[in-house]
C-alpha cells in the first residue's frame, strides 16, 4: 500500500467518515506503492491551513483532495463561489470546495518556491516550479449519476472529481492491481507533465509538507559552529514509524541512550493533541529534575502548551508533592523519607483523594528510574482504558527498585518496541560505550538527512592520566579554554559530569561536594561562565540548557541531557564491590552516552573502571 502519514485515521476523531473511506481509498489505489506517498491533514502556511489529503506520485506531482461527505440531498443550491447545505435541519453557506482546494494548491505553490531545488532552472519553465500540482474535490456520498442530474459538472469539472462511484471497493479503479486506472483518472486534473525528483529532493518535499515529523531542538546559544548542524531535523524513518503505531492503551519503547526515545513521546503527545478526544488531560513524567526544563522546551517546539491548558510536565516527586498538596524535599533525604512520600501519593491517588489527575493519557521518560510504587502512583492517575506510554533503556537503571511490568497492572504484551539507531553519539563514542557494558556495537542507518557517516565520525573517547586532582583541574581549565577559542564550542554544549556519591548496596549517599565546588571556582577564576545544575534543587529546576555556559553537573542530574563536549571527572574515585559492581557500570554508562563529538575522561589513579575503559578502546 501506499506511504500513509499517518499510518491510519480510523481512530482519529477529528476524521470525519467520509475522509476514513478516502484514506483507505488512497491506500490501496495508488500504486506502485513505492511510488506515492500521501499526507492527512498536513498543516501547510503560516496560518496552518490543512488540507485534507495531499498525495505525491513519483509520476505524478503534487495533488491536493477536499473531502466532502455531502449528499446530493444536502445540497439546497450552488454558485461558482458558494454551496448552500442542509445540516441537521440548518441552512449554511460553505466555499465552494473547487475553490478551497485551489486555495490550499497556491499557499503550498508559494511555500514550494522558497526551495530552490523545487524550482526549474533551465528551459521554458526557468524560474517556476518544476512539481505540478493539481486539484480535486471528492464526493464519497455522490454518485455519477446524482452528480450529472444536478449539474454538479458546469461548477467543478469531472476530471477534477472523485464520486462514490470511483471510490467502490468492486469499482473498475480498485480492482486494477497495477494502479493504472487510478494514475489514468487523476492525472486528468495536473497542469503539466511531471519529470520527476532525485531520491533526496523527495525526503526535502517531505519534510516541508510533514510537519508532523520535524523536530526542533531548543537552539544553544553561543558563536561556536554546531558540529550537527542537521542532528534530529526529522524523525528518521525508524522513530516516526513507532511514534505513529501507537494505538490506544499501555506502550513500553526500549532503546540506548541517544536512539530518540524522548523525541518519539513528543511526537507522540502531538499526535494525540491533534487528533485525540476533544478533551484531552495529558501527563509527561520524568525522574531527573534537570531534565523536567528540556521536556518542556521539546513540547514548547511543537507548539503544545505547558500547564493547567496544555501538557502537565512535571518530575515524579514534584508530582507526589501536588498530589500530598505539602512541600516536599527533593534531595539530601534518607531512602525512608522518599519510601515514605511515595506510599503516601499511592494512598492518596487509591483512595481517589488526589487534587491531581485523572489524566486521559501519561507519558514515562527514562522509566527504568521508576520503582514499583511509582508505576502503581501513575496508573491511579490514568483514567480507565487511558494511554500509557514508557521509555526505557535497561542499561541506565541507577535504581533497580521494579518488578515486571506486567505484575504492576501495565498490559504493555505485544506492545514493546524497540529503536536500535543512535543519532547522539559518533560511531567511537558509541562503540565504546557498547563495549563497556559488555555489548557487541551493532550500528543501523542513520538518518536519512544526515551525510553518509562523515558527519558522526570524530575522535576516540581520550583517557588522560594527571598525577592528581590539581592537574586535573588546571587541564580542564587550559583544555575548556582552547576548546572555545579553537575548536569553536558553544559554552552552552560543553558539560563537565562529575560524581559525587558513596555507593553502597542499598543505594548511595551524598558526598565530595568539594570536587565540583574547587572545579566551579577555579572557572570563575579562569574567566569561563559556568552553572552548577547540581548544587541545589533550585540550580536544577532553573536550569536552562541553551544558555551561554558551561554545565557543571552531576552524573545523575545529567540523564536524558547530552553535550558535544563532555569531561568526566572522578571515576577513578568509584570503587565498586560485587554487590555494586553492576549499578555502577550503568551510572558510568548513563556519563559516557551524553557525550555527543568528544569524551575525555582525566584520571590520577589507574582503578578497575579505568582499566575496563581502555580495554574498550580499539587496539
Amino acid at each position: 500500500m501506499a506511504r500513509m502519514h499517518p499510518e491510519d485515521i480510523d481512530g482519529f476523531e477529528k476524521a470525519t467518515e467520509g475522509e476514513k473511506r478516502v484514506f483507505r481509498f488512497l491506500r490501496e489505489a495508488a500504486r506502485p506503492d513505492k511510488d506515492y506517498i500521501c499526507w492527512y491533514e498536513a498543516p501547510i502556511g503560516s496560518t496552518g491551513k490543512e488540507p485534507d489529503f495531499i498525495l505525491f506520485g513519483k509520476n505524478l506531482g503534487l495533488l491536493v483532495l477536499e473531502v466532502k461527505d455531502w449528499t446530493s440531498h444536502q445540497i439546497l443550491s450552488y454558485t461558482p463561489t458558494d454551496f448552500k447545505i442542509r445540516i441537521e435541519e440548518k441552512k449554511e453557506t460553505k466555499k465552494n470546495p473547487d475553490k478551497q482546494a485551489k486555495g490550499y494548491v497556491h499557499t503550498l505553490m508559494e511555500i514550494l518556491r522558497e526551495v530552490p531545488a523545487f524550482v526549474s532552472d533551465t528551459g521554458f519553465h526557468k524560474g517556476e516550479l518544476k512539481i505540478p500540482i493539481g486539484r480535486m474535490v471528492v464526493f464519497p456520498n455522490i454518485k455519477k449519476e446524482e452528480y450529472a442530474d444536478r449539474g454538479l459538472k458546469w461548477i467543478i469539472p469531472p476530471e477534477r472529481v472523485l464520486l462514490r462511484d470511483d471510490l467502490a471497493v468492486d469499482g473498475e479503479i480498485l480492482r486494477d492491481t497495477t494502479g493504472g486506472k487510478f494514475y489514468k483518472r487523476v492525472s486528468g486534473c495536473m497542469p503539466f507533465r511531471f519529470e520527476g525528483l532525485k531520491a533526496k529532493e523527495i525526503g526535502k518535499l517531505s519534510d516541508v509538507i510533514w510537519h508532523e515529523a520535524q523536530i526542533k531542538l531548543p537552539l544553544r546559544r553561543g558563536a561556536g559552529r554546531n558540529r550537527f548542524q542537521r542532528e534530529v531535523q526529522a524523525l528518521d524513518e525508524a522513530q516516526a514509524r513507532v511514534a505513529r503505531r501507537l494505538k490506544a492503551g499501555h506502550w513500553i519503547i526500549k532503546g540506548p541512550p541517544g536512539c530518540g526515545k524522548s523525541l518519539v513521546l513528543v511526537h507522540r503527545c502531538c499526535q494525540l493533541q491533534k487528533y485525540g478526544a476533544k478533551e484531552k488531560k495529558i501527563l509527561f513524567v520524568c525522574f531527573n529534575i534537570a531534565l523536567v526544563s528540556y521536556i518542556k522546551r521539546l513540547l514548547q517546539e511543537k507548539g503544545l502548551g505547558i500547564g493547567d491548558e496544555g501538557i502537565h510536565v512535571h518530575h515524579f516527586y514534584d508530582l507526589c508533592s501536588r498530589i500530598l498538596q505539602e512541600r516536599i524535599h527533593y534531595e539530601n533525604e534518607e531512602n525512608a523519607y522518599y519510601d515514605l512520600v511515595v506510599q503516601e501519593s499511592l494512598a492518596r491517588v487509591t483512595k481517589g483523594d488526589s487534587p491531581v489527575g485523572p489524566f486521559d493519557a501519561i507519558f514515562v521518560d527514562e522509566g527504568q528510574d521508576f520503582g514499583k510504587e511509582m508505576v502503581k502512583t501513575l496508573l491511579g492517575l490514568l483514567r480507565p482504558k487511558g494511554d500509557l506510554v514508557i521509555a526505557l533503556d535497561s542499561y541506565q537503571d541507577l535504581y533497580s527498585t521494579r518488578g515486571s511490568w506486567k505484575s504492576l497492572g501495565i498490559s504493555a504484551a505485544g506492545r514493546t518496541r524497540r529503536l536500535n539507531n543512535v543519532y547522539r553519539n559518533t560511531v567511537e563514542i558509541f562503540e565504546f560505550t557498547q563495549r563497556f557494558i559488555g555489548e557487541e556495537p551493532r550500528r543501523g542507518r542513520q538518518l536519512a538527512l544526515l551525510p553518509e557517516d562523515h558527519a558522526l565520525r570524530g575522535d576516540l573517547p581520550e583517557l588522560r592520566q594527571f598525577a592528581d586532582y590539581d592537574a586535573i583541574e588546571d587541564f580542564l581549565m587550559t583544555d575548556i579554554e582552547a576548546s572555545i577559542a579553537k575548536e569553536a564550542y558553544k559554552k552552552s554544549e560543553i558539560g563537565i559530569i562529575y560524581d559525587d556519591k558513596v555507593y553502597t548496596a542499598d543505594g548511595f549517599a551524598y558526598d565530595n561536594r568539594a570536587l565540583p565546588m574547587r572545579i566551579r571556582d577555579k572557572m570563575e577564576a579562569s574567566g569561563i561562565p559556568a552553572y552548577w545544575v547540581s548544587q541545589d534543587v533550585r540550580a536544577k529546576e532553573m536550569y536552562d540548557i541553551t544558555t551561554d555556559r558551561v554545565s557543571l553537573i552531576s552524573i545523575h542530574s545529567s540523564k536524558g541531557l547530552d553535550f558535544d563536549l563532555v569531561y568526566l571527572v572522578g571515576i577513578d574515585r568509584i570503587r565498586p564491590t560485587p554487590q555494586t559492581r553492576q549499578k555502577l557500570v550503568n551510572l558510568i554508562y548513563v556519563a559516557m552516552t551524553r557525550a555527543k563529538y568528544r569524551l575525555v575522561i582525566p584520571y590520577a589513579k589507574e582503578t578497575e573502571f579505568i582499566k575496563r575503559m581502555k580495554d574498550c578502546l580499539p587496539k
